[in-house]
């Protein structure tokens, strides 16, 4: 690779041992995908911070890189962590205090602690055509398809090692060419709730994979729909970029999403919707003791629909539910008075952590009822549980009664 001058005194240890080590991690991944040099970047978001992803010995290697000096030269975040900071969730001691270690090794290096998958929500947010090192695959998909910079599906040691020098290799989504799509799924099925943008992005990862879906005919989406629908194409499949005719930027018309490309087309309607819906349920008993929204974090505009649809009503007792949200978002909702109508409800907001990256099934939960196609996914494996998905309303009338309806 064709190194800076700069470059090559970080590569050869002149700024220390961590950028040195940084600097040997991102010419291993630019070596891997043949990049020609490292571009200078603005911004990083590092996530697999969580105990379950870290684990002790990822512990002990971010607090020696803090001991040694490690510190970012970018604005660098975190992503979520397996505890809420701000009070007991009655998570095992162990657990909380070795969670908490990660994210203060972190933090000593410079690092923002956002804790949190949608750091955009907090003020972090790219411009177009801006290159950055993101981690965090709903966060990638955010930032490539609505906000329309440049950035690779990141791990957290390489979002680290580009928020120490501030490079990342040029490959991949950072060059023009491959951010082009291969696929247009014209949707003709209303899509009228988050559940549906969740199930269109399910539906369609799975038989995607790594390749670019355009949409056409989605009509007037807000910004949290395209947050669901980025997040399950990027669980369900490996999605790190789509675009929406007439919404996404770089994709005005459909000659523009596609260039010259040739393209298939597959349409999508009710059935392709439901068939979405259908992977992301695997419960079968209708009792449910865990009910989780928020994940990608709930933004403000969210936690103001669920307070509505909570006013009056109480969370069943045998029931728990968790509303998953950053600390700036929060600090907001309770200024507003959204969180003191769902905590009278007998909901509990929760700030830094998602019931993945979490240990909610060491209180003992086994059905969980959410409306996140992410959560949906990945909790099977991740956190044990049989879940049901669908619409908001559904989700907190199973936490209202304790059951879930058909």
């Amino acid at each position: 690779m064709d190194l800076t001058d700069s470059e090559k005194r970080m590569r050869d240890g002149e700024k220390g041992e961590p950028v040195r080590m940084a600097m040997e991690i991102l010419l291993a991944l630019g070596k891997i995908y043949g990049a020609e040099r490292l571009i200078p970047i603005q911004s990083a978001h590092v996530a697999g911070l969580s105990l379950k992803s870290h684990g002790l010995a990822g512990t002990e290697w971010a607090e020696d890189l803090a001991r040694g000096g490690a510190r970012v030269c970018i604005p660098t975040t975190l992503n979520v962590i397996g505890v809420d900071r701000s009070q007991d969730l009655h998570l095992p001691e162990a657990w909380v205090r070795d969670q908490l270690r990660i994210g203060r090794a972190y933090e000593r290096m410079g690092c923002f602690g956002t804790s949190s998958c949608v750091p955009y929500y907090c003020g972090f947010i790219p411009r177009y055509q801006e290159h950055i090192a993101w981690a965090e695959s709903s966060a990638v998909v955010f930032t490539n398809s609505v906000l329309g910079a440049r950035d690779n599906r990141e791990g957290g040691p390489s979002a680290l090692a580009s928020g120490l020098t501030a490079r990342t290799p040029l490959y991949g989504l950072h060059l023009d060419k491959n951010r082009k799509g291969d696929v247009l799924f014209k949707v003709s099925a209303p899509l009228t709730n988050l559940a549906d943008y969740g199930a269109l992005g399910s539906y369609v990862g799975r038989i995607i994979g790594t390749r670019v879906p355009v949409f056409e005919g989605i009509q007037r989406p807000v910004i949290e729909d395209l947050v669901y629908l980025g997040a399950a194409l990027a669980s369900s499949g490996g999605v790190a970029i789509f675009h929406a005719i007439g919404v996404t930027p770089e994709a005005p018309t459909v000659e523009a999403a596609f260039g010259k490309k040739k393209y298939d087309v597959i349409e999508i309607t009710a059935k392709e919707l439901d068939e979405g819906k259908q992977k992301l349920t695997s419960a079968q008993e209708r009792k449910v003791d865990y009910v989780a929204i928020g994940c990608p974090h709930c933004s403000l505009n969210q936690l103001r629909e669920l307070a509505t649809i909570l006013e009056g009503r109480r969370v069943n007792k045998e029931t728990t539910l968790w509303i998953h949200t950053n600390v700036a978002i929060k600090s907001l909702a309770k200024q507003l008075g959204y969180v003191q109508v769902i905590e009278d409800a007998g909901g509990v907001v929760t700030q830094d952590l998602c019931t993945i990256l979490g240990n909610p099934e060491a209180l003992g939960f086994k059905t969980l009822a959410t409306n996140s196609p992410k959560m949906a996914f990945y909790a099977p494996g991740s956190n044990g549980f049989s879940v049901w998905y669908g619409s908001v309303e559904q989700c907190i009338d199973a936490a209202v009664h304790g059951s879930w309806k058909a």
